[in-house]
């Protein structure tokens, strides 16, 4: 998961398992991804999201490889964030306002693996990440979404269609390019199922403390759209799981 402090020095993806020797908290007892054992988590009963107007408009965003994945964030219209639209969201059990850093996606080599959690050991084919930030607790809490092989191609969630098929033009460690979204058709939220707990940034420095709500909605991406980011941008762009450490997971199954 890529944040604002996210270091680009010493890692990549062949071997995460070294990524503690340059980045200390990889090697904490709090670390994500992780599998999720749906039978050992406890129920627990969260007030509903509530989101700004703008994630139901489409927006601009930009688009950029920064040699780990491809990050999205708001683009910038002027040398005033002012001129931004307004994105946050308060409530889900979480205290405070916590604005948009940017969204992503892992995939892997193929459709075995890709996701960085897994449910009761499923890997998924790929796993999106919404990062927050409370700006005045400096918290980030992440949104993360499960994505399935889609059995037709026109059953494609259409806005992740226009993700891949942008983000495979980046071919090059810094290569940007702009793509309007509606942020409410990326995100499957609708139903308020979701499992919660308490981890890491997924990608260095590995910093803890990070609130993730994990959605049981599977979006469908056709295997055409991965493959575009295979070949065009990384093989595979994923941490994998990391031991729970006694740690509680809590599951909201909505109402």
């Amino acid at each position: 998961m890529s944040c604002a402090d996210e270091s680009n020095d010493y890692w990549n993806y062949n071997d995460p398992s070294k990524w503690h020797e340059h980045f200390p908290s990889a090697g904490g007892f709090s670390q994500s991804p992780i599998n999720i054992k749906s039978n050992e988590t406890v129920p627990q009963v969260y007030p509903a999201f509530s989101f700004s107007p703008n994630y139901t408009h489409q927006l601009l965003f930009t688009l950029t490889n920064n040699g780990h994945q491809v990050a999205v964030t708001q683009a910038a219209k002027s040398t005033s964030s002012q001129n931004q639209p307004d994105l946050w969201f308060t409530g889900g059990g979480l205290h405070g306002k916590f604005h948009f850093v940017n969204f992503h996606l892992h995939w892997g080599k193929n459709d075995r693996h890709g996701s960085e959690h897994e449910i009761d050991g499923y890997r998924f084919p790929a796993e999106a990440h919404f990062v927050h930030k409370n700006l005045e607790t400096k918290e980030t809490a992440v949104f993360a979404f499960f994505f399935d092989i889609a059995s037709k191609h026109h059953h494609e969630n259409v806005e992740w269609k226009k993700y891949a098929d942008a983000a495979s033009q980046l071919k090059n460690t810094g290569d940007t390019v702009d793509c309007t979204f509606h942020l409410s058709n990326l995100m499957q939220i609708e139903d308020r199922q979701y499992f919660r707990y308490t981890g890491s940034l997924t990608t260095p420095p590995c910093a803890e403390g990070v609130i993730w709500t994990i959605f049981f909605t599977v979006i469908p991406i056709a295997e055409k759209s991965l493959n575009e980011l295979r070949q065009n941008v990384m093989r595979k762009v994923y941490r994998p799981v990391q031991p729970v450490n006694g740690r509680v997971i809590y599951r909201n199954y909505g109402h």
